[in-house]
C-alpha cells in the first residue's frame, strides 16, 4: 500500500485540507437504474448521435476524437436546441444513486470545504449518510460570485460545486460560452481557487487536471509562489520520473499512485488507511491537548 506524506495527514487531521471531487470519483457510483454516469465524452457522443444535421453531427464527432469536448459541447448543444439538451443533462446527471465507499470516505474525514465540478447530487447523499446526526446542513453553493468568498471568512461546512448542480441548470458550466463567461471572464472564479491554494492544502481526487482553467490557475499559482506547501493528487497506475517531476515543479502537486484497476478499488483501500492515520493523529492531538491543560 502506498505510503501517505504525514505531512497530509497532519493537515487532515487539523482540517485544512481541501477535496477536490472530479468526475472519477461520481464514474464509480452505480446508480438506481444498475448503471454508471457516463463521463464526459460518453454522454458528448451520445447526444452527438442525436443531432439531425449530418454537418454538425459529423463535426461534433470530429471534435469528441480530438479531445475538443467544449468546443463539441456547444455544437452538439446548439445542435439540439435548449429544451432538448437541458432533458439530456437532466435525465443523465440527476439520476438517483447510493454513495460509493469513497465517497463516504471523503466525507468521514470531515473536511470543512469540499469542492467538486460534478454535477450530480451524490456528494450531498453522503454528506447525510455520513452526519446523520447533524443539527445542520453544510452549504452548498453552485456558483463561484462574490458570496462564495464568504466561504473564508466563517467556519461553516461548504459542499461547493463550481461548475453549478443539476438540480440548478442556470448554474452549470459545460459548454464552451458557459466557461467564457462564467470560468474564463468571471473574477471570482479564479480568485476563489487561487485563495483555497494559498489557505489549503487542496486534495485532488478523480481529477485528471485537464480542465483548462483549472489548470492555468493552478499553474499560474505555482509560478508565482514556488516555494509554497504542495498539493496533492491520486492517479492510478504507474507515472514517469518527469511526469512526476514536471507536477512538482509546474504545479506544486504531488502525485500519490494507487494500483490501477477497473473499479479503483486499490483508492477505496488507500483512503481506509487514510481514515484510520487521521483518527489516530486526531486522538493524538486531543490526548496531547488535555495533558497541556493538566500542567
Amino acid at each position: 500500500m502506498t505510503a501517505i506524506n504525514p505531512d497530509l495527514i497532519n493537515d487532515l487531521a487539523e482540517r485544512r485540507a481541501v477535496f477536490f471531487i472530479g468526475a472519477g470519483v461520481s464514474a464509480g457510483v452505480t446508480t438506481r437504474g444498475g448503471g454508471r454516469l457516463k463521463v464526459w465524452d460518453a454522454f458528448l457522443t451520445e447526444n452527438a448521435n442525436k443531432l439531425t444535421d449530418r454537418a454538425i453531427k459529423k463535426q461534433a464527432h470530429e471534435l469528441i476524437k480530438n479531445a475538443d469536448y467544449l468546443m463539441a459541447c456547444e455544437l452538439i448543444s446548439r445542435g439540439m436546441g435548449d429544451t432538448a439538451w437541458e432533458t439530456a443533462l437532466t435525465t443523465e446527471y440527476n439520476q438517483r444513486a447510493e454513495p460509493s465507499a469513497l465517497q463516504k470516505l471523503i466525507m468521514q474525514l470531515k473536511q470543512r470545504i469540499v469542492l467538486t465540478t460534478n454535477f450530480d447530487l451524490f456528494l450531498e447523499k453522503a454528506w447525510e449518510e455520513v452526519n446523520s446526526d447533524s443539527t445542520h446542513n453544510p452549504k452548498i453553493i453552485k456558483r463561484l460570485d462574490s458570496n462564495a468568498l464568504h466561504a473564508f471568512r466563517d467556519s461553516e461546512e461548504y459542499i461547493i460545486k463550481i461548475h453549478g448542480s443539476i438540480d440548478d441548470p442556470d448554474s452549470m458550466i459545460f459548454t464552451k460560452k458557459e466557461y467564457s463567461d462564467k470560468a474564463y471572464g468571471n473574477w471570482a472564479y479564479s480568485k476563489f481557487i487561487e485563495t483555497i491554494l494559498l489557505t489549503h492544502t487542496v486534495i485532488f481526487v478523480g481529477f485528471s487536471l485537464a480542465d483548462p482553467a483549472i489548470s492555468q490557475i493552478i499553474e499560474n499559482y505555482a509560478h508565482h509562489l514556488p516555494q509554497a506547501r504542495p498539493h496533492y493528487i491520486f492517479l492510478a497506475g504507474s507515472q514517469s520520473d518527469t511526469f512526476v517531476q514536471i507536477n512538482k515543479e509546474l504545479r506544486r502537486i504531488f502525485i500519490v499512485p494507487y494500483k490501477k484497476t477497473p473499479d479503483h478499488g486499490e483508492l477505496t483501500k488507500l483512503f481506509e488507511q487514510i481514515l484510520a492515520e487521521v483518527d489516530k493523529r486526531r486522538r493524538e492531538m486531543s490526548l496531547a491537548e488535555l495533558r497541556s491543560m493538566g500542567e
